[in-house]
């Protein structure tokens, strides 16, 4: 995983934005898990314009078909359990980034993080489904939809995408 802890000086290098869900940006420096930056997912675009919607992905390469992954990353809200749900992935795709599988998928659930204002952070660590026999690599997603931009945004630190211990 390139940049998993957005620290780069372009803080979304090796990160993709959605066009079309482009609500992420950098977090404040009060915002952050460790380092000195995060990302905010359904804040404002990067040009600070309202969109409670963000995509964010990552497309890792070196993916050995029939293994299993780790994805770890930490998250907190702007408000005690009020952020927005944001769905997780890991999409698996092949050498020409054509899906051929998922390999998990999970919903950091609504109203169940706590706020960034006591440091607290949730860490999430969850293992895929074995590769696909033509994956080349994977799709790490972050998606969200918050309807009110100043309360339900999230931040995401520390993302990691690993080979599991018992793979």
């Amino acid at each position: 995983m390139i940049n998993g802890g957005f620290e780069d000086t372009q803080t979304f290098f090796g990160w993709q934005i959605d066009p079309n869900n482009d609500g992420v940006n950098q977090a404040d420096p009060d915002e952050v898990h460790s380092g000195a930056k995060a990302a905010r997912l359904g804040f404002t675009d990067q040009e600070g314009n309202p969109e409670g919607n963000g995509i964010l992905f990552q497309d890792v390469s070196g993916i050995c078909p029939g293994k299993h992954y780790e994805l770890q990353f930490e998250m907190n809200g702007e408000d005690q359990r009020g952020n927005a749900p944001v769905d997780v992935r890991v999409i698996w795709l092949d050498g020409n980034l054509n899906t051929v599988g998922l390999g998990l998928q999970f919903t950091v659930t609504e109203n169940s993080l706590p706020e960034d204002d006591i440091g607290a952070w949730t860490t999430f660590q969850r293992v895929t489904n074995a590769a696909p026999p033509q994956t080349q690599f994977a799709r790490v997603r972050f998606e969200i939809h918050a309807a009110d931009i100043e309360d339900e945004h999230v931040h995401l630190d520390n993302v990691s995408f690993k080979l599991a211990a018992n793979a």
